[in-house]
Order: C-alpha cells, then structure tokens, then sequence
C-alpha cells in the first residue's frame, strides 16, 4: 500500500481516562474568596474574621462579633489567550456568597464568649485557562509515532482484530481506522508492525473553563478571647470542560512536500465529594493582639463521571470517500482522593491602623488515589505513577491591610506555590490501570512554580462595605503534543517541551452587611 500524508479531523471529547494530570487539577486551588481575603494574598488564617476564612482555617469565624453577609464576582483575563471555541480571554465569574450568624454568649457559659455558625459556597478552582502553541517543531517526531508504541504491546497488536483492540486506548485503534498508522508484514504475510507519518511541525490550542466550587458548613467558637476553635464541613462540586485543536505538518516522502492533519478536542466532566477541616487560633500573651493558627484539612472523597466522543477522518484514498471512524459515549467512572492539607498560620495588629498575616500551607500531590466500584478496587498502577510524577506542594502567604482614613482601607499581599510535578513527568500510557482503555488522547503539560501579586481597597460606612482586589498570577508550563521516550525506556522525552505563558489578571468585588 503507497503511504498517502493527509489532513486528519479528529474530533473528541476530553480524555476519558483517569491520570496523575487530572488528579493534581482536581486537587489544587486558587487563591479566590472576597475580595478582602484575596487583597491580602489570602494570609488570613490566623486573622480571622472573614467568611473565606472557613475554607483555609475553621478557627476564624471564632473572631466575628457580628453577623456578615457577603457576595463576590470577579473577572478574569490571559493576557497571551486568543479567543478560541467562542471563549475570550477574559470572563466572567461568581465566586462567591456567604453569612454568618454571631452567638454573644457574654460570661454565662465559663469562658465561652461567642459560637458562630458560617455558610459560605465559594469558587476554590477557576478552569478559565488558554494555552497555545504555533508552529512548534517536532524534529521529525509525530503523534502517529505514539499511537504506532501504543499498537505494540509485547508484539504487535492486530487492530483489525476485535480482541486485539481492546488491548489498547481508542486513540490508538482510530489511528488505525483511518490508516493514520497502517500494519506492515513481513515476508511471509505475518504482522511486522506499523507504519507512521513523520512531522515538521505542530500547533497546540486548548481551552478549559468551569470550576471546582465549595458548600461550606462551619462552627467556631471564641473562649476567653484568647482561644478560637472551629470546624468545617464541605460539599464539593467539579464541572470541568476543555476543548482541544491539535494540527501537524506532515512531511511526505516521495517528495518532501508538506500535509497537514489536526483533530479538535471537547471534554466534559463532573464529580462531587465531600471532607472536613477542623481549625485552632491562639492568643500566645494575653496583652498581645498577636496569634497563631493551624487547621488539618482532612481529603475530599470525590466520586467522578467523564464522557468523551472521538471522531477521526483522513483523506487516505478510498475511491470518492474519505476514512472516518467514530467513538461515541466512551464513559469512566471512579472514586478520588485527594491528600491531606496541613496550614500554619499567624497574624495580628498594630494599632488600629495595621493588620498583617503570614502563612504556610503543606500537601503531598503524590499521596493521590484512585479507586474503582464503591473503592473495592485500589489503582495500584495509578499509584505507583503518582509516586513516580508528583510532589510535595509548599504554598507561602503573605498580607497585610492599612487603615489610610477612617472607612477607607488599603491592601496587598504575595503567594508562592511550588510545582506540584517532578522533574520528567509525562503521561504514561503503558499502565496496567483500568483507565488506560479509556485515553482518547497524548497531551499533557507540566506546570511550573506560580507567583501571585495581589492589591485592594476597601470602604466601609456603617454597616454596609465594599472591596475591589486585584490579582496578577504568574506561571509557565512544559507543553508536550505527545511522548516518544529516549532509547524507548527513557522517561525523557525526544519531543521537546514547548515553554508556554499562564499568566492572568483577576479583578474581584465584594459587597457586604454586617449588623
């Protein structure tokens, strides 16, 4: 058969299998709340007092003295983003709605001065985020080099061959449908592998939007004005999407003229789970305004559902037709877990004119785990990649709030999170998991460290308030099309990464009553 380079439609939903990638985005967070919490770089642990404070410390809602109502919009912007799938770079948001009810207990329960009751629902993951990459070159290297690794597994695999397909991801099998690989024999008519395109270059485009959102339930008490303690019960919500356009330029031999292929990507997932956090504020001298702070996050248990639908055409001749092949409706289901979190805090007050916080937070990415059937089955090789790939994750917050007049606030605050991937960590598609017969794709990007910026105002007159923050995140990440290992053992990659900007701006606002 004469090798024909094409253009290739490919048009899928998201991946529909579990990985290390999709566990880490459904286990960070962003720094989002009222606008006051994120003025202040979120440094508010040991501070207290405000209604996003029961997602980071329960301990906090111990230091209201009055009851608080609370809503928050905000607008995002990528500043290197291109409108893409009718989505801009700049949206829009809720983020965030809360009260709390404050109990005056006065002297009559031995120390007992204040128990408040908070519920807050509040955006903890923004998905708004655009990557792309033009016209990157590949070396020679090509998708369809994967997919032709992907088509051996301990000798070649007879995807014309119904049991043979199931060995392997629908990625693979419709590369092979539509002769984006085709089989090789040898001499005497046995199969003798497959035969792939090479490349010039790629271009990458992807963008997801949605959210990880918070229903927080909290109680938290005020002892002696000195000892806060709180707890916090939450529901969690995931709603994820993401759509993908993925082209390369194909080389054809017999005359080196070049072909393009490239397949579209649309991804849909949601889950919900659920966890606890329990919280502690401490007044060290009693003439101090000065304290400290710890809370333990325990893991949310999330249970999540993906769907993908994959379409893949390519003018390989067939009389006036071309080839396509389809998949629709490929389902997964499984059970998450996210890891511990552990945060230590403090913060306090000069005067009646400065408040400032500082904080660490601490979680081990790779303690991840996926579990199937009601957590009857353990993904042990998802595990082991989990080890291999992630993590320990080190957040450093810092803020601070100053009275310019009265009613009239001025803030800022800094954040640094480290990578939460190792150094070569890449999308490993030769796992004996469950969820390798569910990948319907090869991309994957390596985040890098992230450094936040934050500023605001705030106004208050009577019982009403109002505060704008501003945020500016600075991040870049490792983009790579697909993965060819060195010498086919390597976890490095013969594809070099593509060094892609993630920076975005944010403007919050909140409005809020406190009586």
């Amino acid at each position: 058969m004469k090798r024909i380079l094409f253009p290739l439609l490919l048009l899928a939903a998201p991946l529909a299998a579990q990985d290390i990638y999709r566990m880490e985005s459904f286990t960070a967070t962003d720094l989002n709340g009222t606008a006051r919490f994120v003025g202040m770089g979120g440094a508010m642990g040991a501070l207290g007092a405000d209604i996003s404070v029961m997602g980071t410390n329960p301990a906090g809602i111990g230091l209201y003295r009055r009851s608080d109502l609370a809503a928050t919009a905000s607008l995002t912007a990528q500043p290197h983003a291109e409108e893409f799938n009718g989505i801009g770079r700049t949206r829009g948001s809720f983020d965030q709605i809360g009260f709390v009810y404050t109990m005056n207990l006065g002297n009559d329960f031995d120390g007992l001065r204040f128990m408040n009751f908070g519920v807050n629902y509040q955006k903890s993951r923004n998905f708004k985020n655009h990557i792309n990459v033009q016209n990157f070159a590949t070396g020679g290297l090509s998708q369809s080099w994967q997919m032709m690794d992907l088509a051996y597994s301990g000798g070649w695999l007879d995807l014309g061959n119904n049991k043979d397909r199931e060995l392997t991801t629908p990625f693979t099998n419709m590369g092979y449908d539509t002769q984006l690989i085709y089989p090789t024999y040898d001499s005497e008519g046995y199969l003798d592998g497959y035969e792939p395109s090479d490349a010039e270059s790629y271009t990458y485009r992807r963008v997801q939007w949605g959210g990880t959102h918070d229903l927080d339930f909290n109680v938290a008490a005020n002892i002696n004005d000195r000892l806060y303690v709180g707890i916090t019960a939450s529901y969690h919500f995931i709603n994820q999407k993401s759509y993908t356009d993925y082209s390369e330029m194909l080389i054809d031999p017999t005359d080196n003229s070049l072909h393009e292929y490239f397949y579209l990507n649309d991804e849909r997932t949601e889950g919900e789970g659920y966890s606890g956090a329990l919280g502690v504020i401490f007044r060290p001298v009693e003439e101090s305004p000065f304290r400290v702070g710890l809370s333990i996050h325990m893991p949310t248990y999330y249970e999540i559902e993906t769907t993908s639908d994959l379409y893949m055409e390519t003018p390989y001749a067939n009389g006036a037709h071309d080839y396509s092949a389809q998949s629709d409706g490929v389902y997964n289901h499984y059970e998450m877990r996210t890891p511990w979190r552990f945060n230590v805090s403090m913060g306090g007050t000069v005067g009646n004119f400065l408040a400032y916080g500082a904080e660490y937070e601490y979680y081990d990415a790779s303690s991840m785990r996926v579990t199937y059937d009601d957590g009857l089955y353990k993904d042990y090789a998802l595990k082991h990649e989990a080890d291999r790939c992630l993590q320990g994750v080190h957040t450093l917050r810092v803020g601070a709030e100053l009275r310019l007049i009265d009613g009239l606030y001025a803030r800022a605050g800094y954040n640094y999170q480290s990578s939460p991937f190792k150094k070569h960590a890449y999308l490993n598609q030769f796992l004996d998991s469950s969820n390798y017969y569910y990948s319907t794709n090869t991309d994957y990007v390596n985040l890098g460290e992230l450094q936040r910026l934050t500023a605001g105002v705030g106004y208050r007159s009577g019982k009403w308030y109002a505060d704008m923050s501003y945020q500016y995140q600075v991040q870049t990440a490792d983009v790579y099309a697909f993965h060819l290992p060195e010498g086919g053992v390597s976890t490095t990659n013969r594809l070099q990464a593509a060094r892609v900007d993630l920076d975005r701006h944010n403007v919050q606002f909140t409005v809020g009553y406190k009586f």
